[in-house]
């Protein structure tokens, strides 16, 4: 299994930063940082070559939040072509840096508005995921619809949900996040029904969403560890939560010991 950690918008946006925290991420033992791909539509050629730099550090073989903010997937600002455009654009991009899998979470720009039609929400939603299939298909990289809790959004809330929604594609599929899944009050039964469409994953201390740590009661990863190592899942699993130190040093150290708690997790 490969380790990952998700990383604030400024680890792109700032050259320094990004390499400082990429060393720390190494010197941690994490195998790759998972950026969000929105913070990349923005770059340019300069901060590019910059970014490229930094990922000879670590690699980026995951991408969170496949949209940025002001791309309306649903209501009476979707804009297919706007949407299309930007799909064509970032997915190649993505695959020139090196990243294996894209995550399709985007909560606040998917969610149903009041009076719409969920089914037409639904439908607008799976022309954007089958035009995902066209352009990942021809990039050799895979497309994660990521289920949110019901705080964050109000359509694809579960597993379930996002395998319906990508059925018959063969380079979109769903994933499994553990703190969403827990604050929902879900169980993993959709995933050991659906085992093939799971390609990636992220983690977090569920009260709090925080990084894993030693502290922890370690009861609360109970299920999500048990699936793991029930479906022998051997892929990418990124930490997606808040560090609780501030200064290097002291997050250079919460950074290995979150290391080490998820190896003793899923030894």
């Amino acid at each position: 299994m490969k380790y990952g950690f998700c990383v604030h918008p400024n680890y792109v946006t700032s050259e320094s930063e990004g390499r400082s925290f990429s060393s720390i991420l190494v010197e941690a033992g994490f195998d790759y940082a998972e950026l969000p791909l929105f913070a990349l539509s923005g770059l340019s050629q300069d901060g590019l070559a910059q970014l490229k730099k930094t990922l000879q550090i670590i690699p980026c073989k995951a991408c969170n939040a496949f949209f940025p903010w002001d791309i309306k997937l649903v209501g009476s600002h979707f804009d297919m072509d706007k949407i299309k455009a930007y799909i064509k654009r970032m997915i190649p991009l993505a695959a020139d840096l090196g990243v294996e899998n894209l995550v399709f979470g985007n909560g606040g720009a998917r969610k149903i508005p009041e009076r719409a039609n969920p089914k037409a929400i639904w439908d607008d939603l799976r022309k954007i995921v089958e035009e995902m299939e066209v352009c990942a298909k021809k990039e050799g990289i895979l497309v994660s619809v990521e289920p949110l809790n019901s705080s964050e959004t109000n359509i694809i809330n579960s597993y379930g949900e996002a395998v319906a929604l990508t059925k018959g594609l063969t380079c979109v599929a769903t994933m499994i996040d553990s703190y969403h899944t827990a604050v929902s009050g879900q169980t993993y039964d959709d995933v050991y029904k659906n085992p093939k469409a799971l390609w990636h994953m992220h983690t977090a201390y569920p009260k709090g969403r925080l990084v894993p740590s030693p502290g922890d009661d370690m009861a609360e990863y109970g299920d999500f560890v048990q699936m793991v190592k029930t479906l022998e899942y051997d892929g990418k699993i990124s930490v997606e939560g808040a560090l609780r130190a501030t200064e290097p040093e002291a997050i250079a150290a919460e950074l290995r010991a979150c290391m080490d708690t998820l190896k003793k997790l899923f030894a």
